[in-house]
C-alpha cells in the first residue's frame, strides 16, 4: 500500500499510542454489545507490525482481554513479512494466541522483484529464515500460511512446488492489486468476448497439478472458497463469493477507514474524516465507501449482474473494478481471468460428482468462451441497475 500512489501515510505515526489502542478496543466492544456480536477478529499489518515491539503487543492483547467482555471471542492474526522473527518472537505468538502469516511470493527470483528491502537488496533469505525458525518452533501450535501475490512472468508450478518443498501448509494466491487506470502490463484491454487471461492461466497451472494430488498438500484458499462455493456452500471471503465483507482499517493515528487496498485508487482516496477519538465503528460503517465495500459482491455493475457465474466470483475484488472514468460501475481489472479459472475448476468439479450430486446443485458445465457470450447476449438487453449512480459517485 506504500507504493499505489497514497502518501497520506507520511502524516500518520508510525506505531499505534496508548491512547489510540484503549479508544479501540472501547469502540469495539460497544460495537459488539449494540450488535450482538459474540466473535471478533483482529488482524495485526503494517508496514511491519513487528516493528511495534514485543511490549505492544503484550499490552494490546491483555488490554483487548480486559475491556473486551469474555462471552466475546477474540481472535488474534498477523500479517507479517517475517524477517524479524525469533525464536522470542514464537513464544510471544504462544502466549498470546496470535495466528501469524507471513509474506512470500515463491522463489528466490519471482519473491526479489517486488520485495525488496530500502537498499534494493531481495528479502527471500531472510524470510525464509523466518519461517523456517516459525516451523520449527516447538510453542507455535499453528505453522504459519503464506500469503503470496501472484507474479505472473514467474513459472507456477515451480512457485508451488517450491512452496511444497518449503513444507508450507497453506497458501493463499492474491491478484496484485491494480485499477482500470493502471492495468497490468499483461492484460490488454480488449472486447468482452476476445481471451486474455494470463493470471487465469498461471492459476489453472497451479490448480491442474493441486487437484489431482494425493493428500497430504497445501491448502490454497482460492482455491478451496471456488470450490466451496460452487457446492452451494456460504464462504466469508472478500474476493470472491456473494456474503458481505466485514472489515474495517484503523490507522496508527485512530483513523476508521474501508479496506487499505483501496489506496489504490487515489491519494487519501480512503480518508473520511471518521476517527476513534470522536466515532463509533458505526460512523465508519455509514460512510459510503465502506457501504459499497462491504455489499460489493451484491452492487454489482451491469455487465456482471449478467454473467452466468456471478454468484461464485461475486464480481471479484473491489479495488480492482476502480476506474476514474466512472467509479466503480465496472467488472474486475481480472474479469477474464477469474472466468477462466472459475469456469476451469467447475469443469473439473462436475468430472468427480454424480449426475444426481449435479442436479442437485444446479451445476452445469460451462466454457470460457460461453460464459462471455452468453453474458454479452444478455449485457444487450439489460438495463443498467438502479444504484449505478452510487458506484459511479467515487469517479475523477
Amino acid at each position: 500500500m506504500y507504493n499505489v500512489g497514497d502518501n497520506t501515510y507520511l502524516k500518520q505515526p508510525k506505531v499505534m499510542s496508548d491512547k489510540t489502542v484503549d479508544a479501540l478496543l472501547v469502540r469495539i466492544k460497544n460495537h459488539c454489545l449494540l450488535h450482538n456480536i459474540k466473535e471478533f477478529d483482529f488482524s495485526f499489518h503494517g508496514g511491519e507490525p513487528l516493528l511495534a515491539g514485543k511490549d505492544f503487543f503484550r499490552k494490546f492483547c491483555a488490554k483487548a482481554k480486559a475491556i473486551i467482555p469474555s462471552d466475546i471471542k477474540v481472535t488474534f492474526g498477523m500479517q507479517t513479512n517475517g524477517v524479524l522473527i525469533t525464536d522470542e518472537w514464537c513464544d510471544l505468538f504462544d502466549e498470546l494466541d496470535i495466528l501469524i502469516a507471513i509474506s512470500l511470493d515463491g522463489t528466490p527470483e519471482a519473491n526479489d522483484k517486488f520485495r525488496v528491502d530500502h537498499a534494493g537488496r531481495g528479502s527471500y533469505k531472510e524470510i525464509v529464515k523466518g519461517l523456517k525458525i516459525a516451523q520449527q518452533s516447538k510453542k507455535l501450535r499453528y505453522s504459519p500460511s503464506i500469503l503470496s501475490v501472484i507474479n505472473v512472468e514467474s513459472d507456477p508450478v515451480e512457485v508451488y512446488n517450491h512452496f511444497r518443498n518449503l513444507e508450507v501448509d497453506s497458501v493463499d494466491f492474491i491478484l496484485p492489486h491494480k485499477i482500470h487506470d493502471k492495468r497490468p502490463a499483461t492484460i490488454k484491454k480488449n472486447g468482452i468476448i476476445e481471451e486474455n487471461t494470463p493470471y487465469g492461466d498461471w492459476l489453472i497451472a497451479i490448480f491442474d497439478q493441486w487437484f489431482y494430488e494425493k493428500k497430504p498438500r497445501p491448502d490454497i484458499r482460492f482455491f478451496d472458497a471456488i470450490i466451496a462455493i460452487i457446492l452451494g456452500m456460504d464462504v466469508p471471503f472478500e474476493y470472491l463469493g456473494g456474503q458481505n465483507n466485514e472489515i474495517l482499517v484503523v490507522e496508527t493515528d485512530g483513523g476508521i477507514e474501508a479496506v487499505d487496498s483501496l489506496k489504490a485508487c487515489g491519494n487519501g482516496f480512503t480518508k473520511n474524516g471518521v476517527n476513534l477519538i470522536s466515532h463509533e465503528l458505526d460512523d465508519a460503517l455509514q460512510n459510503d465507501l465502506a457501504i459499497l465495500y462491504s455489499r460489493s459482491h451484491q452492487m454489482l455493475c451491469n455487465q456482471c449482474n449478467c454473467c452466468p457465474i456471478k454468484n461464485v466470483c461475486g464480481g471479484g475484488f473491489f479495488p480492482d473494478r476502480y476506474y476514474k472514468e466512472n467509479g466503480f460501475n465496472n467488472p474486475s481489472v481480472y474479469c477474464q481471468d477469474l472466468t477462466k479459472i472459475i469456469t476451469h475448476i467447475q469443469n473439473s468439479i462436475i468430472g468427480c460428482l454424480s449426475q444426481a450430486d449435479l442436479q442437485s446443485l444446479g451445476i452445469k458445465e460451462y466454457s470460457y468462451t460461453e460464459v462471455r457470450q452468453a453474458t454479452y447476449d444478455k449485457l444487450m438487453v439489460t438495463p443498467e441497475p438502479e444504484y449505478a449512480w452510487m458506484l459511479e459517485k467515487f469517479s475523477s
